[in-house]
């Protein structure tokens, strides 16, 4: 036993070193492996990694062999969910980059909902080694699937602006942004004009302040706390270790094995649909509405579930385990409506296009380092002081509300360009449309709509 308590404690220690080395060394791989080889190249390395981790998961072995490919398959994770909120953002239109940008979310918990129910249906086959490698094979067709779509959608325009590649950007937002109402793609020209004036006042700020402004300059250090609040504190609420040992706490609470595993399904299946209805109004309602009432009701849902869960301890009634896990439904309602759509959303569009990838990376990784903090802790906790371990997160939640209520701007409606201003930066995109429409043309493919009496005519 003393054996066992000292592998467990050696493994934390090694985990938190590694999570904090890596915290840093992940963003910096991830964002310059995005910024490298495109948004695309980037999802589909990611992709690849993931096909290779996966495939070996399912024919493991041994447990090196397993333990090993879950190494690979952490690093495709992480760098999935590095790029896919930067791309999100880059190729939205203000209008819908909620819808869009929040879908990440979405599909995040729409994976979490599935490995539930596959969960479910291979626990009635843990007689066999079907019941552990069915579910690593459905991780290598998900991983397929993703690198298979990278060849249907396209680069992002503020990559390759930043690439000295205008003709191919402008071609690609004329087709995302084209609209019935706007024949001659006049939006589309003004969101070039845009990027390349940001463009170019990015360029020149590294060239002032070298490749570590994020950390010296005080515009970007405030977005990257801002980021890091964000991500880390859609953790602290407890929304991990809920979802990882919710079995167990559907047991604590009478239930059987087969009855924990379906209402853990139901649970993040029910989050899956408040997470597409959350990006669904996040453009209509607002980040900052969104984010801060999803707070709110989160930590008042969490706190009623809390003391249901204690009341449930003393006595076992059934009627305070039916009503703690209608709170916890609640709880999750909160958080799948109105945080997790919207701090991906968030984390991405706050930062400039040279620094979006390396600030949302280090964003991400916190959101790493916060998951392996609190699981590593929940097994002793919840063994030890039982519901009383909530208690944190409801803490927690109430520290993240006051500072997002202080801190966090409205961002919702504006082109990324425009997002400076709200931290004390000059946004280089503030412009007279004439002055947009001249710039644009300058940029302006003939090719795209066929002759070039049509530059002429959008010049005019």
């Amino acid at each position: 036993m003393e054996t066992y308590s000292a592998y467990n404690v050696a493994v934390v220690l090694f985990a938190a070193f590694g999570s904090l080395f890596a915290g840093y060394g992940h963003a910096v791989i991830v964002s310059t492996v995005v910024e490298g080889l495109g948004r695309l190249n980037g999802l589909r390395l990611a992709a690849v990694i993931g096909v290779i981790g996966s495939a070996i998961q399912t024919g493991a072995v041994n447990q090196g062999m397993y333990l090993a490919a879950r190494v690979i398959t952490g690093v495709s994770v992480g760098q999935v969910f590095t790029a896919m909120p930067t791309y999100f953002s880059e190729v939205s239109p203000p209008h819908s980059r909620g819808l869009m940008a929040g879908a990440h979310g979405s599909f995040v918990n729409a994976g979490y909902a599935l490995a539930a129910w596959v969960g479910f249906a291979c626990f009635h086959a843990s007689g066999s080694s079907f019941g552990w490698r069915f579910p690593n094979a459905v991780l290598l067709l998900f991983a397929l699937c993703v690198l298979a779509g990278t060849f249907f959608i396209p680069e992002s325009p503020r990559w390759l602006c930043a690439r000295g590649r205008d003709q191919e950007a402008l071609q690609i937002l004329c087709k995302l942004h084209h609209d019935k109402n706007d024949p001659e793609d006049h939006f589309a020209h003004r969101e070039l004009g845009l990027i390349k004036k940001q463009l170019d006042a990015d360029q020149a700020a590294v060239l002032a302040d070298g490749k570590w402004q994020l950390f010296s300059k005080e515009t970007y250090r405030k977005r990257m706390i801002l980021a890091l609040m964000l991500i880390i504190g859609g953790q602290n609420v407890g929304v991990l270790v809920i979802n990882n040992y919710n079995t167990l706490l559907y047991q604590s609470l009478g239930l059987s094995t087969s009855e924990a595993l379906i209402v853990g399904a139901a649970y993040n299946t029910w989050a899956m649909i408040g997470n597409f209805v959350g990006a669904m109004v996040s453009d209509r309602l607002g980040r900052r509405k969104a984010l801060l009432g999803g707070y709110i009701a989160n930590v008042a849902m969490f706190t009623i579930a809390t003391a249901l869960i204690a009341k449930y301890a003393e006595n076992s009634s059934k009627s305070y385990a039916a009503a703690a896990l209608t709170f916890l439904f609640l709880y999750v309602t909160a958080y799948g409506g109105a945080i997790d759509p919207n701090q991906y959303t968030v984390c991405a569009e706050i930062f400039p296009s040279h620094l979006r990838s390396m600030g949302t990376g280090l964003a991400v990784s916190g959101l790493f380092l916060a998951d392996t903090l609190w699981l590593q802790l929940a097994s002793t906790a919840m063994a030890t002081i039982g519901w009383k371990y909530y208690l944190v997160f409801l803490c927690l939640g109430v520290v993240h509300t006051i500072f997002l209520y202080f801190r966090l701007p409205e961002t919702s409606g504006l082109a990324l360009e425009e997002i400076d201003a709200l931290f004390g930066k000059a946004a280089a995109g503030h412009i007279q449309d004439e002055e947009l429409e001249k710039i644009a043309a300058t940029h302006y493919d003939t090719k795209v709509h066929g002759s070039e009496g049509d530059a002429r005519e959008v010049q005019a």
